[in-house]
């Protein structure tokens, strides 16, 4: 059996040595988070009246659906129920691209074989991913127990909150190390991953709307760092579950790979065509052919999570009809159910917006992987990045659509409500300029700094929900929120006259219009 990992150390030497700063933002980004929220917190309620008073008006129906309830009033508990859900996102997203990177992205691009070829065991570069990124993520949890302790919150409840977030993650990232033992692509196993994580997010939000309590919420990651209930009677006992998912999953990603061949996957590769199709002869048919998984995959999730929100809408509705404190919202947008619909419509644009990047991520790949081979024929480079710009802009706009008008329809079988469809369906379509934002940043980025493009998107996307949910602490000033695309969509405040939405989309075809023309003008399959 030693002979299998043999050589682990040096890999998880040689893999800590690469992408520092992916995984110095990993490992200092929750501390950080949780350090925010709680300075603020100590700003904001500088005493328990104060906490009483003005913390209960911050929880809003979409607080409510993403958070779940409030298990403590402190402000202990205030900034534990605020970041955990925050904390198992990102950590566990970070961990599942570290555990694909290294695993069958290293299998895709050779770096696996090479590998092989030292005097190293079969299963050395699986344990050696798996391994490393338990110690970044449990180095994490470490820094934010040192934070919160330093801040002046209580030790153990602290502790419970961090081992929380830190089992949750963990078990995200064994998750997509199981999943990239099925695909041959790095991409197939990032998206099934992601598709894992999105569909985990939606049961979350599901039981905290419905507010019921089933044991499949035991079996859910993001609902763990709720049930060990830092703060609030502590019960560590939970993570049992979790240390046993941990080995489940651990122990069958291994079987896995000693079971299979290098670069090959559990799924069998499907075989092409000999001869392409008839249509198959431009490039919109090929772009295309690299959208359409990421889009159809989308579009399907979309629909149907919007239809089931909508149908469970009157849920929520009982649940928040009497609070006092979101009297004014909910006079201001209309009544309980459109407050309810309206902000989980923001949400959702946020979600689309991640689309918009991975898709304009596609593009990058496609130029790194074919752009030399297809340059060299006549083609033209405004030509090649336009036929994947139907996709960023129109599959976008597409599933925010479908999103509505799915909500709408589930809206009106759930509260009876006849005007549902139109109303949510032309709502949604308001949110389309902030998400465009997002594929004009992306296309400009792809233009001037391809290299940077996909870290500088997604960390830009980081900083504007971090901008939304420090504004709704009243942390930052509603200038400061302005640089947000969010913050012209969002229901929390009066709403934009059509003039702000139609330059939103023209600043956006700018950025675009300008992204192509530097690709027009630099190095092509610039690495």
């Amino acid at each position: 059996m030693k002979r299998y990992f043999h050589g682990t150390t040096a890999i998880m030497t040689l893999s800590m040595r690469q992408n520092r700063v992916f995984t110095l933002v990993w490992l200092l980004l929750p501390g950080l988070w949780v350090a925010i929220n709680t300075l603020s917190s100590l700003v904001l309620f500088p005493t328990q009246e104060a906490l009483v008073k003005m913390g209960v008006t911050l929880i809003d129906p979409l607080a409510v659906a993403i958070h779940g309830p409030l298990l403590d009033v402190s402000v202990a508990g205030f900034v534990t129920w605020r970041t955990k859900v925050f904390l198992v996102l990102v950590s566990g997203i970070f961990s599942m691209i570290y555990v694909v990177r290294h695993t069958r992205l290293a299998e895709e691009q050779g770096r696996r074989e090479l590998l092989g070829a030292n005097v190293t065991g079969s299963l050395a570069t699986l344990a050696a991913a798996l391994l490393n990124m338990l110690l970044i993520n449990a180095a994490a949890a470490v820094f934010a127990l040192l934070g919160m302790t330093a801040l002046g919150l209580g030790f153990t409840g602290s502790l419970a909150h961090c081992l929380g977030f830190f089992a949750a993650a963990c078990v995200l990232g064994l998750m997509a190390g199981l999943v990239a033992q099925f695909f041959v692509g790095a991409s197939a196993a990032r998206g099934t991953s992601f598709g894992f994580l999105g569909l985990l997010f939606a049961l979350h939000i599901l039981w905290n709307v419905s507010g019921g309590n089933s044991l499949a919420a035991y079996f859910n990651p993001l609902e763990w760092p709720l049930l060990i209930r830092p703060f609030a009677g502590e019960r560590f006992s939970v993570l049992l579950i979790s240390l046993a998912i941990t080995i489940l999953l651990a122990a069958l990603s291994l079987w896995m790979t000693h079971r299979r061949d290098v670069g090959a996957g559990l799924i069998p590769q499907r075989e092409g065509r000999a001869f392409a199709k008839p249509g198959f002869c431009t490039l919109s048919a090929l772009a295309w052919r690299t959208q359409k998984g990421l889009f159809l995959s989308w579009l399907i999730f979309y629909a149907v999570f919007s239809f089931a929100l909508g149908c469970a809408s009157y849920l929520m509705v009982n649940a928040v009809s009497s609070a006092e404190a979101l009297a004014e919202l909910i006079a201001r947008l209309g009544g309980v159910d459109r407050a309810f619909m309206s902000l989980m419509l923001y949400i959702f644009s946020m979600l689309i917006s991640v689309y918009v990047l991975m898709s304009a991520g596609i593009l990058r790949r496609e130029e790194t992987a074919k752009g030399e081979l297809l340059l060299s024929l006549p083609v033209r480079r405004s030509r090649f990045a336009t036929g994947h710009l139907a996709y960023i802009f129109g599959g976008s706009a597409a599933l925010a659509l479908v999103s509505g008008l799915c909500v709408g329809l589930g809206a009106m079988i759930g509260t009876g409500d006849q005007s549902a469809v139109s109303r949510l369906f032309f709502e949604m379509a308001g949110k389309i300029p902030a998400i465009w934002a997002f594929g004009g940043i992306s296309m400009l980025l792809f233009g001037a700094l391809p290299r940077w493009m996909s870290g500088l998107s997604y960390g830009l996307l980081v900083l504007f929900v971090l901008l939304e949910i420090l504004w709704e602490q009243q942390s930052v000033s509603d200038a400061v929120y302005a640089l947000s695309p969010f913050s012209w969509v969002t229901p929390l405040k009066v709403a934009q006259p059509p003039s702000a939405l139609v330059l939103l989309c023209a600043i956006s075809v700018l950025l675009a219009a300008l992204g192509i023309a530097l690709f027009g003008r630099r190095d092509a399959a610039m690495h």
